[in-house]
């Protein structure tokens, strides 16, 4: 008779536990909180890992700042190819004044010679003033910066792995400790309702006083456990969102 007794105070206690999370569950899903809740697996709410790291990708400064760099080692490249040119220059003036730009002798009509000289107007021509350096130099010049633009393209896709590595990780990590976290809920739960139905028996003279702290001490374990493992999912909830740069909550799996 005491058995059955036990056993309908048990599964009234189970019944009003279970009211009571679903009521918080329903009261987090209101609040947006919904992936907070250890009752309902983030796995399958997020998109899956790829994409995940696509918007990585598109969010991360870092992966903005190599794509830059490796923007201006390629107009590097284009720069050092014309760089010989400077040695060029075409002119164009107008001169004028007591010194003449242009002289020179000519034969007069008589047979004789005169000397002419041209003190004003318009000239033009081009100036050419290049080095040696200038040819031997342009190929080693040209081939740096091309190796240059390689580099920055080769950071760009360690930078990209790094941060596929990290996002997996924190993904991964996220995922497993909810899991525990929900196993040490439910843990914690259960020990709950025993600890209730322990205190109800104490006061009744049905078990001794050390039963009683027994199973206090063993629900005091339980909550320590599922505060733990709620710290971890909080911590690699909190660190995938600034690895994606934007909130869980907004994302959602098609």
């Amino acid at each position: 008779m005491k058995s059955i007794f036990r056993l309908t105070i048990t599964l009234l206690l189970l019944s009003v536990f279970g009211k009571a999370l679903n009521a918080q569950n329903n009261t987090k899903v209101n609040a947006d909180t919904i992936l907070l809740n250890p009752s309902i697996d983030i796995e399958d709410m997020l998109p899956p890992l790829d994409s995940l790291y696509v918007i990585a990708l598109k969010n991360n400064p870092l992966q903005r700042l190599e794509q830059s760099q490796a923007n201006a080692a390629y107009w590097n490249i284009k720069y050092v190819k014309v760089l010989w040119t400077q040695g060029l220059g075409v002119f164009f003036n107008y001169n004028f004044g007591n010194l003449p730009f242009f002289s020179g002798q000519i034969v007069a009509n008589n047979g004789g010679t005169e000397f002419v000289s041209q003190y004003q107007g318009y000239r033009a021509g081009i100036n050419i003033s290049l080095t040696v350096f200038d040819f031997i130099g342009r190929k080693p010049r040209v081939r740096q910066a091309e190796e240059l633009w390689e580099a920055t393209k080769h950071k760009k896709d360690v930078e990209a792995l790094t941060t596929k590595q990290t996002l997996t990780d924190f993904y991964t990590n996220m995922i497993g400790w909810q899991k525990l976290w929900k196993a040490r809920n439910e843990d914690m739960i259960l020990q709950l309702v025993a600890v209730g139905l322990a205190e109800k028996e104490y006061k009744e003279g049905s078990i001794q006083m050390n039963e009683f702290a027994r199973q206090r001490n063993v629900y005091s374990i339980a909550v320590a456990a599922d505060e733990e493992a709620k710290k971890n999912y909080i911590n690699f909830y909190e660190r995938l969102q600034v690895t994606l740069g934007v909130k869980l909550t907004t994302l959602k799996r098609k």
